[in-house]
């Protein structure tokens, strides 16, 4: 029998290892091309809704190489914003864990629910405006706060958007209301405010029993001191707080700073306390202004030497005012001074 010397088994072995070493190069290699070539393509702009209970991660999945055999980190749909998610993919037994981004987005603007598609006041009452809102929600910021003044990076409000100028005309007015969240999401609804007439008011210069050598207020001076630290605060129709005033709000504020209560609009304004004549008007007086029919239409505080404090429109806010200028310019006259006792 030939036997094989021993260079040759050397030889022999070194093939052998060599083509070993080839195949297992080849495995190598092989399998990182497999692992290079698996990938996920994502959808363009793939996003999931904020509060989505189910979602199939196929879904936003434009492409893959290899098969998806499982998912880790699951996404978190009640929080918006990026967030990864890991991948399982499987080819040719080759295993590959791949992240991708998805964004949990909120795309669902706010609800608004009304009280009345139409309201109807009187020429002259202050109508808080936010007291026709039932409701409005958002699911991501929850309920929507009332925003009087809207800045540029304001977000999660609501405002009302609407004429100030002929707010106060016997007419229908549209009022806007227009809310938004967080992310930008805006809705708009809209109700009508119907203003109409008062009927007539007869001014106690006319009729009404003026009462004569009553003893001033006795809050007359904290009432003026309160008046005057208000000026330039803004003109906000319905206001009655320190965000902003109409002319009744205004003095309905001032009052209940000294803890005493006066009615709400410039209707009723004119029969709370007692009557004095204009020429005994003491600091501390209401001053009710309206045209020669005696309607109301407007409220002031008297502060003494024919002088004024007053929310007067959204251009000018609170100012002082002289009296007898404010009745020049403005076609209207003081109908009646009411003293609070």
């Amino acid at each position: 029998m030939k036997t094989i010397d021993g260079p040759s088994k050397i030889k022999i072995i070194s093939l052998m290892l060599l083509s070993l070493l080839l195949f297992y190069s080849c495995f190598v290699y092989h399998n990182y091309t497999v692992y290079e070539s698996i990938k996920v393509v994502v959808k363009k702009n793939a996003a999931i809704e904020y509060g989505s209970g189910n979602y199939d991660i196929h879904e936003f999945i434009k492409d893959v190489e290899g098969e998806i055999v499982s998912v880790k980190n699951e996404i978190d749909t009640s929080m918006v914003g990026e967030q990864e998610v890991l991948l399982t993919v499987k080819k040719e037994n080759v295993v590959k864990e791949v992240p991708i981004v998805l964004a949990v987005v909120d795309t669902v603007a706010p609800a608004i629910e009304l009280k009345e598609e139409k309201v109807t006041i009187t020429r002259g009452d202050d109508y808080d405006l936010t007291s026709n809102i039932q409701s409005i929600y958002d699911d991501v910021d929850g309920d929507i706060g009332y925003l009087s003044e809207v800045l540029d990076d304001s977000v999660s409000y609501y405002h009302f958007d609407y004429d100030p100028a002929v707010i106060d005309d016997v007419g229908e007015h549209e009022i806007v209301v227009k809310a938004k969240d967080k992310n930008g999401n805006e809705t708009n609804h809209s109700f009508v405010l119907e203003v109409v007439a008062p009927p007539p008011v007869v001014s106690f210069r006319q009729t009404g029993y003026t009462y004569s050598n009553l003893p001033p207020n006795a809050s007359g001076g904290d009432l003026v001191s309160i008046a005057y630290s208000l000026i330039g605060s803004p003109y906000v129709a319905g206001g009655n707080g320190s965000y902003g005033f109409d002319c009744s709000g205004f003095v309905q504020y001032v009052y209940s700073q000294v803890g005493i209560h006066v009615s709400r609009s410039s209707s009723t304004q004119i029969y709370d306390g007692v009557a004095v004549s204009y020429e005994e008007a003491q600091p501390g007086d209401i001053l009710s202004w309206g045209y020669v029919d005696g309607s109301p239409t407007h409220s002031a505080l008297y502060v003494g030497g024919g002088q004024m404090v007053h929310a007067t429109n959204p251009r000018q806010g609170v100012i002082a005012s002289d009296v007898a200028a404010w009745t020049r310019g403005s076609g209207t006259h003081v109908i009646s001074v009411r003293r609070i006792q």
